[in-house]
């Protein structure tokens, strides 16, 4: 038998809505107690070493339910100091995909630490230790290395979201540099690739030797842009008042970017369908 004490309702909400799917093995018995708040007695047919693997994950479930944000929120607003609530709250999104989704870029930033399973391990070990468990008691002296785990990667976010803001101004200064400058050309026909093949109205390839004569024209070094870069570079030289793209991805990089930058000048066309039909 285990007893697990819970200073507030919610966490015992919480606590016991996530134990549910275990209730044929775990019987769950409450009791209000004055000094400790709430007293629950669990007794359960489970082998021991089981049924601690589940008590410790449920209390790792209650402690992302109930207190992770509130402590991510102090973090960027008490140690980092931002107050307005859209970038908080932008921080705050880059943190939780850092510490909980699973695509290669946030599992680097995160040093391939798996958040969830790192909290259920503190939880089992001081389960295991004890068969009587007080929640606040772990939250206060069992989890300071998780605590700078989860303040490591709330810097992690802030650096990700200032990249994000500088990319974004990068993006609004082309467009703008775009919007205000005089088309060189009518029509550029694109296709998808690893690197963007050009062709001209009459569904030519455009040569690197042309593309570079355009770059050349172009003040691409103070607007950011690199000379031997051809996806972007070209097509900000050329300035086309219209641009066709030929693919199987709308939500490519690259061709978010153009879009991003050109927007109602960009036509996407599903590969398979030829350029030459479409010569204007």
């Amino acid at each position: 038998m285990l007893e697990v004490y819970f200073e507030s309702d919610k966490e015992v909400s919480v606590f016991r809505n996530q134990l549910s799917p275990y209730r044929k093995q775990i019987r769950v018995h409450q009791q209000a107690n004055a000094m400790w708040g709430n007293r629950l007695r669990l007794e359960g047919d489970a082998a021991e070493l089981e049924l601690i693997d589940i008590i410790s994950s449920v209390m790792a479930d209650v402690f992302i339910e109930v207190h992770l944000s509130d402590i991510i929120i102090r973090g960027i607003t008490d140690k980092y100091y931002f107050s307005d609530p859209d970038e908080i709250n932008r921080i705050y999104d880059f943190t939780m995909w850092i510490l909980f989704e699973t695509d290669s870029d946030n599992q680097y930033l995160r040093d391939h630490v798996d958040t969830r399973k790192l909290l259920q391990h503190i939880f089992f070990l001081h389960v295991k230790e004890h068969r009587s468990i007080h929640f606040s008691a772990i939250l206060h002296f069992r989890l300071s290395h998780f605590l700078d785990f989860v303040h490591e990667c709330i810097g992690k976010a802030i650096e990700e979201f200032k990249r994000e803001e500088d990319h974004q101004t990068f993006m609004d200064m082309l467009r703008h540099y775009i919007e205000n400058k005089e088309h060189c050309v009518d029509l550029v026909h694109i296709e998808q690739g690893e690197n963007f093949t050009f062709y001209n109205e009459k569904g030519e390839v455009i040569s690197k030797d042309m593309l570079r004569f355009w770059m050349y024209q172009a003040p691409l070094y103070a607007l950011g842009l690199h000379e031997n870069e051809f996806n972007l570079s070209p097509l900000i030289a050329m300035s086309p008042a219209r641009i066709k793209v030929y693919g199987n991805d709308l939500a490519d990089p690259k061709t978010m970017t153009i879009i991003n930058i050109f927007q109602e000048r960009v036509q996407f066309e599903r590969k398979g369908i030829s350029i030459l039909s479409n010569l204007d």
